[in-house]
């Protein structure tokens, strides 16, 4: 290829991200360099599997074969020419108009990218797209073995190994590439231990925050311990009690704080001078804590533009001093969400 055309390539990856993820936008956008560059494409490879996923538009059975399909491709360190062969079927399963249809469409130019970066980089992103997509395709399984309409998770722990699939194994992405930075891999061994918490304490503010959405769509992320617990028929998910909602919150709030907590830690273990992985991390971290203060007070699940802004505008602040972070987070923590 010729730069004008890596150029463009380059660009319909930029371009693409705010469209399928507005959140992650936000952050990936602070990075730089290779480590912007390897982040962008290995979050566009994990989106593609997630809309595998996701669908409405497919079953368990079209689903399992998408996301088996798709892992094949990050197999045994095959050339692009090979890839792209294998990824050619995947474009045209597509049944819906929508920007993820666009980036699955467009998937190949994704891979195209994805090779311009040094082979260390896709040694990492490679198996962890395999995982995760090997992952979820169990959970599709369950969920067709199970013959049900509605898919419950039975306990606290079948929810974090399906957070981990589809979120916490991110965090291990991270890592590695941010270990490629000599300042952060001195400390691999600490941030290893908190490393998944991070993935899993954002996609459990999403459980929480959109638990109604995913049951009308056949699956229930709160597990059968905690709806059992408040006799919540999750077929009648829309006529809740007051004091049904709060159950769930109440429930879930303890092991949500919990990654929390975990997640400043992360942070706190990365450099100072790092200043744009930082950032990076934290304008997740506090919109997660923010928009999980909202939920808890019944105020909504949104955080507005306004308050966005704001806390893009207070994280390069937070990246430089650990403690003005940790004291914004607390204050919220011992406010609302013990």
């Amino acid at each position: 290829m010729n730069d004008e055309a890596r150029e463009k390539d380059w660009e319909y990856c930029r371009n693409i991200l705010p469209l399928v993820s507005r959140t992650f936008a936000l952050n990936i956008g602070q990075l730089e360099g290779d480590i912007f560059k390897t982040v962008l494409l290995g979050y566009l490879l994990f989106r593609i599997a997630d809309t595998f996923e996701d669908t409405i538009y497919h079953d368990e059975r079209e689903k399992i074969a998408d996301l088996r399909d798709f892992a094949e491709i990050f197999k045994g360190d095959k050339d692009l020419s090979h890839r792209l062969k294998l990824y050619e079927s995947l474009k045209f399963r597509w049944k819906e108009n929508s920007d993820e249809k666009d980036l699955i469409e467009n998937g190949h130019i994704v891979l195209r990218c994805y090779f311009d970066l040094r082979d260390t980089y896709r040694k990492i992103i490679d198996p962890l797209i395999i995982e995760t997509s090997e992952g979820m395709l169990e959970f599709q399984k369950r969920k067709l073995q199970s013959n049900s309409e509605i898919f419950q998770l039975r306990d606290i722990k079948e929810l974090e190994e399906y957070c981990y699939y589809v979120a916490g194994i991110v965090g291990v992405m991270l890592t590695k590439i941010f270990c490629q930075r000599k300042s952060i891999k001195k400390k691999k061994s600490k941030l290893k231990k908190f490393q998944i918490h991070f993935g899993i304490a954002l996609q459990l503010i999403n459980i929480i925050k959109d638990y109604q959405k995913d049951i009308l769509r056949g699956w229930c992320y709160i597990p059968n311990s905690i709806t059992g617990k408040y006799r919540i028929d999750i077929k009648a998910i829309e006529n809740l009690s007051i004091k049904q909602r709060h159950g769930i919150i109440n429930s879930m709030i303890p092991f949500i704080v919990t990654y929390l907590d975990s997640t400043l830690r992360y942070i706190k273990l990365l450099p100072l001078e790092e200043s744009s992985i930082r950032i990076f991390c934290i304008i997740p971290f506090v919109l997660g804590y923010r928009t999980l203060s909202k939920i808890v007070q019944m105020e909504g699940n949104k955080i507005s533009r306004q308050e966005v802004t704001d806390i893009i505008h207070k994280s390069s602040a937070y990246a430089q001093s650990n403690s003005f972070l940790e004291e914004d987070y607390l204050k919220i923590r011992e406010r609302y969400l013990s």
